[in-house]
């Protein structure tokens, strides 16, 4: 039974997508002038309490989010008996709604939708929180006008607070983007989410996605074959960034978003300045060896120039006397 046409001062105009769990309708807030989207819990899943829990859990974690590049929540009620919640509405569909089948996208805008994607996990990972289905389908764009599209991290049903992480069974995910240990059914960490971001940055890259197997068959999956074979222009610095970001094993991969983001802006050459932009963790001697910040650089210069001031006039001052 869908939502009815009015949830208080908003108009339902159409569904915009059916899950397992939920489905979200377009509605119409007439006093504002703008759309929303609105999800709500699946009638035959209503009468289970811990359904519901999880489903109101979303918007919770979703609401302290509080991210540009996480969906916000704006409301939340139960009409009928439903609970569903008020966000953000995407207007631009989903990141699955860029790709082509063997086309990659331009590297500055992977790199960039990577970069995006990485900001909303990196909040949900500050708050204790393993996504555990990053994929295209879940990764959401929304018209930003002059700064272009902006990237929404979404659909929350399956993630779970790392602090109950290790006691949890129940296998969820996409096969293609999922880190081998969740075909476990094991706890999982931020780790799942790095490997996760790489399988959708390996297939923005190269129009391939990284591994096609089933869950059964991805507990023993070794690792796929380097991006540049599918996409010959990328560099080898390209394939060691992503290789190491999707290792069956969570502990020889990068250790957040930020050092993998970072490292494959480096690998791309991507020197363009963002707010999202973070350096690699862990690697102190890169860092100082980096050259002086343009700030530093003018302070430095400053200084030089009173130097060579000073010497030439005590020079001329001993050269009088």
């Amino acid at each position: 039974m869908p939502l009815p046409e009015r949830l208080g001062r908003l108009e339902r105009r159409e569904r915009l997508g059916v899950g397992g769990f939920a489905t979200v309708w377009l509605y119409h807030d007439a006093e504002l002038d703008s759309d929303v989207a609105v999800k709500a819990l699946a009638e035959n899943w209503a009468q289970r309490l811990d359904v519901r829990e999880r489903f109101l859990e979303e918007a919770r974690i979703l609401r302290r989010a509080d991210s540009d590049h996480v969906v916000r929540v704006h409301d939340l009620g139960e009409a009928d008996g439903t609970p569903y919640f008020v966000m953000t509405y995407a207007d631009r569909g989903s990141l699955a709604q860029l790709l082509e089948p063997g086309v990659p996208l331009p590297v500055p805008r992977a790199v960039d939708l990577v970069a995006q994607a990485a900001s909303g996990l990196r909040v949900l990972h500050e708050l204790g929180v393993v996504h555990r289905d990053v994929k295209p389908q879940n990764l959401l764009l929304r018209s930003g006008g002059s700064a272009g599209d902006r990237l929404l991290v979404a659909d929350l049903g399956v993630a779970k607070a790392m602090l109950h992480a290790s006691g949890l069974t129940q296998v969820v995910g996409t096969p293609a983007y999922m880190a081998p240990e969740q075909a476990f059914g094991e706890g999982v960490d931020t780790r799942a989410d790095v490997h996760a971001l790489a399988a959708v940055a390996y297939q923005l890259l190269t129009g391939h996605q990284a591994r096609e197997v089933s869950i059964p068959e991805l507990a023993h999956a070794g690792p796929p074959v380097p991006p540049s074979q599918h996409e010959p222009s990328l560099p080898p610095e390209v394939d060691a960034v992503l290789l190491r970001a999707l290792d069956p094993s969570p502990e020889a991969r990068w250790p957040d978003v930020d050092s993998f983001v970072a490292s494959l802006r480096s690998a791309t050459g991507d020197t363009r300045p963002d707010a999202t932009r973070v350096e690699p963790r862990g690697d102190r001697a890169a860092v100082a060896a980096r050259p002086p910040s343009g700030r530093l650089r003018l302070v430095l210069a400053c200084l030089l120039v009173f130097l060579v001031t000073f010497a030439a006039a005590y020079g001329l001052v001993r050269a009088l006397s």
